[in-house]
């Protein structure tokens, strides 16, 4: 550590601290409230495949990394069990895969916005069908929406465990996209959080 302090020391001390606030364009409100926005697009793939992406924009969630409400959000609608989305979608012969969630990173989370997507992988019989596919999605969301989340603390409480012990028995990873990661979480997070922020739930918060 000593050795490693002192080059880090010698490398980053000639770097002038100009004293500026980090850059914020949460006054940038509504970036995606235009006419192009709230449309369906057909877009034609190399691959042949059929995907169904809904996606919404959200106001800016990163503040909220002790809870993750996306991520949250992301487990219930990713659920591939008796009840859920996937489960009605492939006794129709619809869809064969169901993704939903937030990278929480970049483009998708920022100090302007937060997207979320769900993105359901169409057979032909579900490509043909795709405004029921849409429908079926949107209901489900209603659903939860309806029902609140202050029954189901079991399932958060669920999902802390398992990202606890994933973190705990994680492979090492490669020690620059390490520092790399830790370097971007020191720009998002509280210097406590530097290590977990992007990766445990800390708080229940049925509210946000």
């Amino acid at each position: 550590l000593d050795t490693l302090e002192k080059w880090v020391t010698e490398i980053f001390s000639e770097i002038p601290n100009n004293g500026l606030p980090r850059p914020s364009f949460g006054h940038l409100t509504q970036p995606f409230d235009t006419p192009e926005f709230h449309k369906l697009y057909r877009v034609v793939p190399i691959r042949k495949v059929h995907s169904l992406t809904i996606t919404w924009a959200l106001p800016p969630q990163e503040q909220y990394y002790r809870v993750k409400p996306l991520h949250y959000i992301s487990w219930l609608v990713g659920h591939e069990g008796k009840g859920s989305v996937l489960s009605l979608l492939r006794k129709k012969f619809w869809a064969l895969a169901l993704y939903g969630g937030n990278g929480e990173t970049g483009f998708e989370q920022n100090s302007t916005y937060s997207i979320f997507s769900i993105s359901v992988t169409l057979t032909d019989e579900g490509y043909k069908h795709f405004y029921e596919v849409a429908h079926v999605v949107f209901q489900y969301v209603k659903m939860l929406q309806k029902r609140g989340p202050d029954k189901r603390q079991v399932v958060w409480e669920e999902i802390q465990k398992i990202e606890a012990n994933e973190f705990h028995y994680q492979e090492q990873t490669d020690p620059v996209d390490y520092v790399e990661s830790l370097c971007e979480n020191m720009q998002l997070f509280q210097k406590e959080d530097f290590l977990t922020g992007d990766q445990l739930l800390f708080e229940y918060k049925p509210e946000v």
